[in-house]
């Protein structure tokens, strides 16, 4: 294997251990994960993928792992072909735990920066894992529970004595 495919492969590997203590080993300071933001907005850096690792642990059991389907690289990118295994036992995004196990393949490009992951997209295949999981709905807070209405102020010029 490339050293760039290593690294890919320890993130991986993070992944699927759940130990993170050394992915400043790995991680550029500048990584990001659009599709974490969700989670942690303002978090970049190996502290945004440690996020990640905890929150996919969270979500889909310590049991969650993923299995190394293939490998490519272009200049500096590297594709990587996983699929995830896990057990629905968090909340996830507003959908309370159902306990089903679910399988499914992804997608990851990754870019490789000065030695370490800079850029980290990944599609998954969200239809079948949600139909998977029975298709629950979220509660009605949602991931993004709405704040009060607006508290109307009295007007008291319109009281009568």
């Amino acid at each position: 294997m490339s050293p760039q495919i290593d690294l890919v492969r320890r993130m991986v590997e993070a992944y699927n251990t759940g130990k993170t203590d050394d992915v400043a080993e790995f991680i550029l300071h500048e990584y990001l994960n659009p599709g974490a933001l969700e989670h942690n907005p303002e978090l970049r850096g190996p502290e945004a993928f440690a996020a990640a690792v905890t929150w996919l642990k969270y979500a889909f059991s310590e049991e969650a792992h993923l299995e190394e389907i293939g490998y490519e690289e272009n200049g500096p990118w590297v594709r990587a072909k996983l699929a995830l295994y896990g057990r629905h036992v968090g909340n996830l995004v507003g959908m309370p735990a159902t306990g089903r196990r679910f399988s499914g393949e992804q997608i990851h490009l990754i870019r490789i920066v000065d030695g370490k992951i800079r850029d980290h997209r990944d599609w998954p295949d969200y239809l079948g894992t949600y139909r998977q999981l029975g298709e629950p709905w979220p509660t009605p807070e949602g991931w993004r529970p709405c704040p009060p209405p607006p508290r109307r102020r009295h007007d008291r010029s319109t009281d009568t004595p």
